[in-house]
């Protein structure tokens, strides 16, 4: 039940996010879409191939699909193209290195594989730091509070849920808490944009 509501959140602030992005009221990061709309898919199937019960998939893949609709948005504008910044070459290239590696595991015997997907799951999770530094630096300028506070409510209700399914102490923690802190960080440093 709680990931149903937190992949039905998640959806509603990309409603709002896509709808203030069509209106030009935000300007979204080209290059942090691109990598999310990537990086979440990759996410999703490594928490699946960990044991991820469906009602925990239901926020990455609807995160995995929109984000795909504000990277489109991006495109349309003439905005994505190949990330600037290295920190933001590096994290997409990391995950695309990530991907590469997750497909060779499959040569792997069964234990092998479980061992590669582990490392493979807490380092997708980790290129998600380097994926936000780009918003991060321009949330102030670029972004409104309202669908970043949505998305950390999102994945704090996730965490809810991957604790009632698999305790604290399970790798699949890693993603919703790490979320909730980077969605609310970049949702408390857009406030102030709108509050001078």
């Amino acid at each position: 039940m709680f990931g149903i509501i937190a992949g039905a959140l998640q959806a509603l602030g990309y409603g709002l996010y896509i709808r203030q992005s069509l209106k030009h009221e935000i300007e979204p990061n080209a290059a942090t879409w691109f990598m999310f709309s990537y990086g979440t898919f990759l996410l999703g199937v490594l928490e699946f191939s960990r044991g991820a019960k469906l009602e925990l998939l239901y926020l990455p893949a609807v995160c995995a699909t929109l984000s795909i609709a504000v990277a489109f948005i991006c495109w349309k504008r003439g905005m994505l193209r190949w990330p600037e910044e290295w920190q933001d070459r590096l994290a997409f290239l990391v995950d695309v290195i990530l991907t590469i590696c997750y497909v060779g595991a499959w040569f792997l015997d069964e234990e092998e594989r479980g061992y590669a997907n582990l490392v493979f799951l807490v380092c997708s999770n980790l290129t998600t730091i380097s994926s936000f530094s780009p918003l991060i630096r321009g949330a102030k300028r670029m972004e409104r509070a309202l669908p970043w506070a949505v998305w950390a409510c999102a994945y704090t209700i996730l965490g809810i849920a991957t604790f009632a399914k698999g305790g604290l102490w399970t790798e699949l923690m890693i993603y919703p808490v790490l979320n909730a802190y980077l969605h609310g960080r970049v949702a408390w440093l857009a406030r102030s944009r709108h509050t001078k």
